[in-house]
């Protein structure tokens, strides 16, 4: 997701970007995608629908449409691509609905989250087989590689990696008295409520909604979990005593006013990357997309910190997407090219600049030495886990987020919500 959204491959435990991201995170190396050639005064052009979710609000849109894809289609002759925006919260039921039709794009930037559930629909091509796709494999970090392997395949192109860490309105902290941010979940409690004042409709805190991606850095680094590490149950640890725990944090500070409209949404609620800037929310948790829009905005009065640790430690969430090609889709061998350029450097590197990290270790070095403030999220990535891999995902997700409103809105205890919560998500893992 954007999520900011994304989401998680067969791995059979929650995988841990550590040691091996560190000691690969400064190795280089280049490989590229061979151009189809000259075309043909006979070769007629294709098009390819490539749909995704590129932010139009900053220069990331701009950047795929004006940058890569144009390159691309230099380099490709005869290959046009279409880029086609499509809102995050319908993407994926409509590529499902034209996949079904006979119809879906050629080419889709998918959540990573999404990648088993369209596998297992046989909705995808196997990539792994492609002769390009073994440099790929070989240059990508773990993390987003193992987002695009389901059943001992691979069924996507890691295109980029991200994870949250934690913003901090520096203004808002110097007027509270608040020397620098939280390091540990009882500090961000306590200047939740200290920086909330309601005479300026200024909360704490910010949290983007009832998700998974938005709650999951809480609950993890607060010593709760969702499910197992072969993501088959989640009773016993959705409902477990420090989910629990972790849960009723936040449902308290929500209560005591702490915590801003963004928590429960609705049609009135402002996010915590508009309320951000406009002191709305001396504190949220964001990804690395969120720079250059502060920076398009003028805004620069703030800092980004790792999130603070609790009894799990410091623990974020790993998102980013993956580029997959429609089994259903009318160019596909055009499509495949398209999608392994996005993995080449040149496309890499041209992302990483508007917020997107790159998958790739071989450009690692780079792309921190390009955007400085990387550095703290390439920190958050050494704690990050992913969310559970597995087709049932999305279901559970919504089980999650559903039972999670409900308790917010004073409707259900938290002890009972997050029972129904992980029974109803043992059903969706289940069924995967």
């Amino acid at each position: 997701m954007k999520v900011k959204s994304l989401m998680e491959r067969k791995v059979r435990i929650p995988f841990r970007v550590g040691v091996a991201f560190s000691s690969m995170l400064f190795g280089v190396a280049v490989f590229g995608v061979a151009s189809t050639g000259p075309a043909s005064a006979a070769t007629k052009t294709i098009t390819l629908q490539f749909w995704n979710t590129y932010n139009q609000a900053d220069q990331e849109g701009g950047t795929i449409a004006k940058v890569i894809i144009p390159r691309f289609e230099k380099l490709n002759p005869g290959i046009k691509v279409d880029s086609v925006y499509v809102p995050y919260g319908d993407l994926l039921t409509k590529f499902i609905s034209s996949s079904a039709a006979g119809n879906p794009p050629d080419v889709l930037r998918s959540d990573i989250a999404w990648v088993a559930q369209l596998s297992q629909q046989g909705l995808l091509v196997n990539v792994g087989k492609l002769s390009g796709f073994a440099a790929i494999k070989k240059a990508s970090l773990p993390g987003p590689l193992a987002t695009t392997e389901v059943g001992g395949h691979y069924w996507g192109f890691p295109d980029d990696t991200n994870t949250q860490a934690l913003y901090w309105n520096k203004a808002d902290f110097a007027a509270a008295g608040i020397s620098g941010p939280p390091t540990t979940i009882d500090q961000l409690v306590s200047d939740a409520q200290t920086l909330t004042v309601t005479s300026k409709q200024q909360y704490g805190l910010g949290v983007d909604g009832t998700d998974i991606w938005n709650t999951a850095p809480y609950i993890w680094s607060m010593g709760g979990s969702f499910t197992n590490g072969k993501y088959s149950e989640a009773s016993g640890y959705m409902d477990s005593a420090a989910t629990v725990t972790a849960v009723t944090t936040l449902v308290n500070l929500l209560k005591a006013g702490n915590i801003g409209s963004d928590f429960q949404g609705g049609a009135s609620a402002v996010s915590g990357e508009q309320g951000f800037p406009k002191g709305q929310y001396a504190m949220y948790i964001d990804g690395p997309w969120a720079v250059p829009t502060y920076s398009g905005e003028g805004f620069t009065d703030y800092g980004i910190a790792p999130f603070p640790s609790g009894a799990g430690g410091s623990v974020s969430t790993v998102g980013g997407e993956d580029t997959v090609v429609a089994k259903d889709g009318h160019h596909i061998s055009a499509a495949e090219k398209f999608a392994e350029f996005l993995d080449t450097p040149f496309a890499q590197l041209a992302m990483a600049k508007q917020g997107d990290m790159s998958a790739l270790k071989t450009t690692a070095a780079q792309e921190v030495k390009d955007t400085p403030y990387y550095s703290v999220f390439t920190k958050q990535l050494l704690t990050a886990r992913i969310r559970a891999n597995s087709a049932g995902y999305s279901q559970m997700d919504t089980d999650w987020s559903n039972a999670l409103g409900e308790i917010l809105a004073g409707n259900m205890t938290v002890s009972a919500g997050l029972q129904q919560a992980a029974q109803s998500a043992d059903q969706a893992l289940a069924g995967s």
